[in-house]
């Protein structure tokens, strides 16, 4: 998977810090994409769609699956995350040590956890 214009340096866990720390490249696309005015329009619009997205396959199992694994491999060396969910912007990637791994903000983990009743 193609990962390097999506490594940021992780900080904060918010999704406004992690979109700052993005490329303004794909800020601008993003911006662009959606037509949206600027970074806080960008962080409200991915919220409102990962929550609504979720909301309409939360029954599935395999929906549940695969945040659970998602949740259990944040921060280790195990990429659960597909580089679709990196490109639509609710999952970071960051070096750790010698390896890559990847965060959830944690508006998006809030709503993970909700909808799926995770712990």
């Amino acid at each position: 998977m193609k990962y390097d214009k999506y490594i940021i340096k992780k900080d904060k866990t918010d999704l406004l810090s992690s979109l700052k720390e993005l490329n303004k490249d794909i800020i601008n696309e993003s911006l662009e994409d959606y037509d949206l005015d600027n970074i806080e329009d960008l962080k409200e619009y991915i919220i409102d769609s990962f929550a609504f997205c979720l909301s309409a396959s939360k029954t599935d199992l395999f929906t549940r699956l695969y945040f659970q694994k998602l949740l259990d491999n944040e921060n280790s060396m195990n990429m659960s995350a597909y580089q679709d969910d990196i490109e639509a912007l609710w999952v970071f990637v960051y070096e750790k040590d010698n390896y890559l791994s990847y965060y959830i903000p944690t508006e998006i983990k809030k709503i993970i956890k909700k909808e799926l009743n995770i712990k």
